[in-house]
């Protein structure tokens, strides 16, 4: 079976830790270079991957200049109930957009 990318590896790490409060949420990240000792990597950008990982899932927010901020932390693995409801409003807000859709294409016609 092939083993995940390194980034990857990273990423499931870095969200690990955040789940078990090592950065709470307002903190920053420490440094590109510090994790690239603590992780044995000689690229920035395999940390860089693992973070945007993570910022695309919501858990960090990149500021260039600044750092890395913990923005969220991840729930406990099989909880879906946050997901669920974030999906029924995403369900509502579509059904509501296509409305005003609706409606804006009736007057244009």
């Amino acid at each position: 079976m092939a083993s995940s990318p390194r980034y990857q590896e990273i990423a499931d790490d870095l969200r690990r830790r955040l789940a078990a409060g090592e950065w709470p949420v307002g903190s920053t990240l420490p440094g590109i270079s510090e994790l690239q000792e603590e992780y044995n990597v000689a690229g920035l950008n395999t940390i860089r991957q693992a973070q945007r990982l993570l910022a695309d899932e919501g858990l960090l927010n990149p500021v260039q200049g600044r750092g890395t901020f913990v923005t969220a932390l991840p729930g406990p693995p099989g909880d879906t109930a946050a997901l669920k409801q974030a999906l029924d409003e995403l369900r509502t807000t579509l059904a509501n957009t296509q409305t005003a859709l609706g409606r804006v294409l009736r007057h244009l016609d």
